[in-house]
């Protein structure tokens, strides 16, 4: 009996294959996870494609507020592209607000799974039994709540590129400052805490670099030791 062919999808063959990507701006090449792909629209705009899925030639440049308005100050995307293309006025704030809804999204997603925990008093309860994963701070939180969890157990990663008002999106609430990720012990895990590295990740490394924004005690590096 001749043997079928079996046939592999593009996430199946680079399954086990580092992917890279060459940053327009800097040059550098980097794993996508840090980067973020643009392409043009229709009408010849640039638009940031974080879910890398859109049609056309994509342009990657890494996940920096200054190395992203450095590419929109040297014209970059003309040259990448060969062409004429249209840069919003509010280019670089559009792009943090999606990288903010990727993240608020990330946690709504692992709220519905019922794997987040919310409020100083359960975060504490959990940290007491080993069952934290990860802790989310909002970046306008209070240092004195948030020191006192991390004493409970400084090997947790803690993100804390977000505010309160923004994470209290994925609960419909006024704001909220102390969550964490639960460790349920099951599998899934991996795919769930992949999305928090990429979809935080990114926007970290974006508000990092502007000088407007202040990131008090940023452990992503940590998150990618742990994940």
């Amino acid at each position: 009996m001749k043997q079928k062919n079996k046939i592999y999808t593009p996430d199946q063959c680079h399954k086990n294959k580092k992917v890279i990507r060459k940053c327009i701006a800097t040059e550098e090449s980097k794993e996508p996870i840090k980067m973020i792909r643009f392409v043009l629209d229709p009408f010849g705009a640039v638009v940031p494609d974080l879910a890398e899925k859109l049609p056309g030639k994509g342009m990657w440049i890494t996940s920096c507020y200054g190395t992203i308005s450095k590419a929109v100050e040297k014209r970059l995307f003309e040259r990448s592209m060969h062409q004429r293309v249209i840069i919003s006025n509010s280019f670089l704030e559009d792009i943090e607000q999606i990288l903010v809804d990727r993240a608020v999204s990330a946690v709504g997603l692992a709220r519905r799974a019922g794997r987040v925990l919310a409020g100083h008093a359960k975060i504490d309860h959990a940290l007491r039994q080993g069952k934290v994963l990860l802790r989310i701070e909002a970046k306008d939180g209070s240092k004195d709540g948030r020191n006192k969890l991390t004493r409970l157990n400084p090997n947790i990663p803690v993100l804390d590129c977000v505010y309160s008002e923004e994470l209290a999106r994925a609960f419909e609430k006024h704001n909220a400052v102390h969550l964490a990720i639960e460790d349920n012990n099951k599998k899934g895990d991996d795919g769930l805490m992949a999305k928090f590295k990429k979809d935080f990740g990114r926007l970290e490394q974006f508000r990092r670099s502007n000088k407007n924004v202040r990131l008090e005690n940023s452990t992503y590096q940590c998150i990618e030791t742990t994940i």
